[in-house]
């Protein structure tokens, strides 16, 4: 296979390690229980989720929260939410999670299956807040760039739901099984853990849109200086009724991709898997990283450099994009043609920003296309317009909703 197959296929194989399957054994392994039981599953790969839980335990009782246009057949009540945008759903979503846990008596038990991306899938703001409030606060944060986990720093202190507060409303006991979408897989911060304490606080929150000039946070004050508004405490006696357990993670995902491209004789290096920062500089430290071993090192063998993260743009442009996507044009600009070193960026949900494009793939013929194009990947990269840019020369990666989610996926080819 060329180097475009070899990555794409390394792509896929990262996201087929993170697939719904990495439950059965966990939900097999379920002991009885006095009391009822009822599923909370809420994230990217909920429809997924909920199929599994189904398939190994026949008819359930709970709530399905997914995103908008993804297909479930399931007994749960389902929920359709928007991301990366919260909306209307999203609220009733929250409001619906939390009726479920405060209906919970103490020998029941609430099993959660949550992904990424249940953060705007179960969204509601504090009692008496008003949702659009938060709603903006949501939309300024993810324009300015801010990492994952300073987004969940503010969402925990402003929502109804994350932060704990779901086990602090409830009385059973909790089971979470959570595929990570956060760099370090600190559970805190998988959709902003609804179900586990939060180990950051309102002035984390305040220390967050101050550092991104939020303009909404005059308004945000009166709700972050309450202490009533606070998160339970991370010693909180409710919590000593929730076990977690991660199903899914980045790192076993590039595992996986490595074992894949060394049977196929490719040596790889795994630069990490919680790498987070400004799309268009990692992009350029990458690229000099992979250059640099091309000027300076004899390859006897191509060499492939694997990382994965989430890497954030701030919005300044018009066009269709997202992190990955913006990150793959830097990339193809700071290489500029080199020869033998070709690439993909992808979002392993396949859905990148707001479009459903995972992301794209590069190589040394890239730039070369481009100008028998007539196009300029440098105006593309200013305006922000990375899909387009990529969808019309043929090199967007389009897998459509993968049914799991464990970030960013990275792979930097290089060849003798």
């Amino acid at each position: 296979m060329n180097s475009q197959e070899l990555l794409r296929s390394a792509f896929d194989h990262a996201v087929e390690a993170a697939q719904a399957t990495c439950l059965i054994p966990h939900l097999n392994a379920l002991p009885p229980t006095d009391g009822k039981t009822v599923f909370l599953v809420v994230g990217k790969a909920a429809s997924q989720h909920a199929r599994i839980a189904q398939k190994c335990l026949g008819d359930i009782e709970g709530l399905c929260i997914l995103p908008k246009g993804h297909q479930v057949s399931t007994t749960l009540r389902v929920i359709e939410a928007s991301h990366p945008v919260p909306d209307a759903g999203s609220v009733l979503a929250a409001q619906e999670a939390m009726a479920l846990a405060q209906s919970l008596a103490p020998s029941d038990r609430m099993i959660c299956l949550i992904s990424g991306g249940g953060s705007a899938l179960m969204s509601a703001p504090l009692p008496a807040m008003d949702p659009e409030l938060k709603m903006r606060t949501h939309r300024e944060l993810l324009a300015s760039g801010a990492t994952i986990s300073e987004l969940n720093t503010v969402r925990k202190q402003l929502s109804l739901v994350k932060g704990g507060r779901l086990v602090e409303a409830c009385q059973g006991r909790i089971l979470n099984f959570l595929v990570s979408d956060v760099p370090g897989d600190r559970v805190e911060f998988i959709a902003s853990g609804p179900t586990v304490p939060a180990h950051t606080n309102q002035a984390d929150a305040i220390d967050v849109l101050t550092r991104h000039n939020i303009d909404v946070l005059d308004e945000l004050l009166s709700w972050l200086s309450d202490s009533n508004n606070a998160t339970p405490a991370p010693d909180a006696a409710c919590f000593e009724r929730v076990s977690t357990t991660i199903v899914a993670a980045p790192s076993q995902s590039l595992k996986a991709a490595q074992e894949f491209l060394e049977a196929q004789g490719v040596e790889c290096w795994i630069l990490g898997d919680s790498i987070e920062g400004d799309s268009e500089t990692v992009a350029r430290v990458m690229a000099e990283t992979a250059l640099w071993q091309r000027r300076h090192r004899t390859l006897t063998k191509p060499l492939c450099l694997l990382s994965g993260g989430e890497t954030t743009v701030k919005v300044t442009g018009t066009g269709i994009g997202g992190p990955n996507a913006h990150f793959a044009l830097a990339l193809l600009d700071a290489l500029d043609g080199a020869r033998g070193i070709s690439a993909i960026v992808c979002d392993t949900d396949g859905v990148d920003g707001a479009a459903e494009i995972a992301g794209a793939l590069i190589d040394d013929q890239t730039l070369t296309k481009v100008k028998e194009a007539s196009l300029d990947h440098r105006d593309a990269f200013k305006r922000q317009d990375a899909h387009t840019f990529f969808k019309s020369i043929g090199q967007s990666v389009t897998p459509g909703p993968t049914g799991t989610n464990v970030n960013d996926f990275r792979a930097i080819l290089i060849e003798p």
